[in-house]
């Protein structure tokens, strides 16, 4: 039977933060995704401040634009610059992000294995057994970043899908474009969500986003008739919708020697559906316990509890924010704006920025 140290499921953001940590320490790693290549997680690509603040290495080589000043309207109608002194985010393409964090972890250490399947689990005294394609390897730990529908979550911790946010994003070429934007969030392009227009060089992507799976219907038509409108072609391509996880406040995040970290935690901040730095937090996070090497699920849980914290505190303030446009918008641009920027400039959360500029509890 293969032994390793840590077998990690999925090779996206989460999973290649915890397997560059826990390989670079000088653990055996193994990674498991379903697929070769990458880009089969969609997501829109923008890595803000705080997330790329978290990264061990550069992001320069898949940087193709750098952000200081967002668009906002309310409902494709009072387009409003939010400006900072500084950049706020980064623009990559996923696949291209994918592939460098891919290429660190491997280089760091740890081995890439591509499989088709998981088809089961069990604990013992000294670690888990997972059956991959009819073939059991044995690890002292096990990390699910597989995702929403996390398979390691099924099979390890029990329950089934669970429901948070949804999206749906297409890519169109500069050359069909009618303008080329700037970054932009169409807040109520969508009921109880939002439409983005995140430039990326020669391709703008293109999305929609609802913070809960029973809100506005978002599909091919209504990504089609949104890039009609904003930029003039509906001739997208690469067009996916998924699930977000954004439930990490009510999720069970480990179970013995299992650990979820990213989508599959519930990790996604539920206002606009970053999930980037959920992702890259967590899958430290996860290694920093491993490598401690006490009480691994409870250091987990207990190093992640600021973040679920503040997503649960993030939830009714998403709610009230979407129920109560344009009113929300208002306050958003005339009293919110410049400290907003400033705490999104200076890599601070959401919560972060209201602590130091308003003083509440948050």
């Amino acid at each position: 039977m293969a032994q390793v140290d840590v077998i990690i499921v999925g090779a996206g953001q989460a999973g290649c933060a915890a397997g560059y940590d826990l390989a670079r320490s000088g653990l055996s790693v193994l990674m498991l995704d379903r697929h070769a290549s990458t880009g089969h997680k969609p997501c829109a690509g923008g890595v803000t401040e705080k997330a790329r603040r978290l990264y061990r290495f550069p992001l320069d080589p898949v940087i193709r634009e750098t952000v200081s000043v967002l668009q906002m309207s309310l409902a494709l109608r009072r387009e409003t610059p939010f400006a900072a002194d500084s950049q706020v985010c980064v623009m990559t393409h996923r696949p291209e992000l994918d592939q460098l964090c891919r290429e660190q972890a491997q280089q760091a250490g740890a081995e890439l294995q591509i499989i088709h399947r998981l088809d089961g689990f069990r604990c013992h005294s000294d670690g888990i057994v997972l059956t991959v394609d009819g073939k059991p390897i044995q690890a002292r730990y096990l990390i699910g970043a597989d995702g929403a529908n996390s398979a390691v979550r099924r099979l390890a911790i029990g329950g089934g899908a669970q429901h948070g946010a949804m999206a749906i994003e297409g890519l169109l070429s500069r050359e069909q474009c009618r303008r080329y934007p700037e970054t932009t969030f169409d807040l109520g392009a969508v009921p109880d969500g939002y439409g983005w227009l995140f430039p990326k060089g020669d391709h703008v992507n293109v999305g929609l986003y609802v913070r809960t799976q029973n809100g506005a219907k978002v599909d091919r038509d209504a990504l089609a008739a949104y890039a009609m409108t904003r930029l003039g072609s509906d001739a997208l391509t690469h067009v996916q919708g998924f699930p977000l996880g954004t439930w990490g406040h009510r999720q069970r995040l480990a179970a013995g020697r299992v650990l979820l970290v990213g989508d599959a935690a519930g990790f996604t901040e539920p206002l606009l559906g970053e999930g980037i730095y959920g992702a890259v937090l967590s899958g430290q996070r996860a290694a920093a316990a491993i490598l401690a090497g006490a009480d691994v699920a409870a250091d987990y849980i207990a190093d992640m509890r600021r973040w679920s914290g503040e997503l649960k505190r993030v939830h009714p303030l998403a709610a009230m924010f979407y129920a109560t446009l344009p009113l929300s918008f208002g306050v958003l641009k005339h009293l919110v704006r410049p400290h907003l920027m400033a705490g999104y400039a200076a890599g601070l959360t959401l919560g972060q920025s209201k602590r130091l500029y308003w003083g509440a509890r948050f």
